[in-house]
């Protein structure tokens, strides 16, 4: 694995929002995360708890593990 977690989290993020079409606003509303958090965490900037990616898991409805699938 190559690049800091937080990197290769935020880019597993950006990849899985892109491929549905949406955008960081849409993300945002759809889980309830502020739009600057999303943008800091897919830029490898934050630092992501549990509690946070279960509830992108849940926005994308897949699994935790699902979601740091290749991370």
């Amino acid at each position: 694995m190559e690049g800091d977690v937080c990197k290769r989290v935020g880019n597993r993020i950006r990849k899985l929002r892109l491929e549905r079409g949406w955008t960081q606003t849409y993300l945002s509303v759809h889980s309830g995360l502020g739009r600057p958090f999303i943008s800091n965490i897919e830029r490898g900037q934050k630092e992501l708890c549990l509690r946070s990616l279960e509830i992108l898991a849940l926005a994308f409805e897949i699994s935790l593990s699902q979601l740091m699938r290749g991370i």
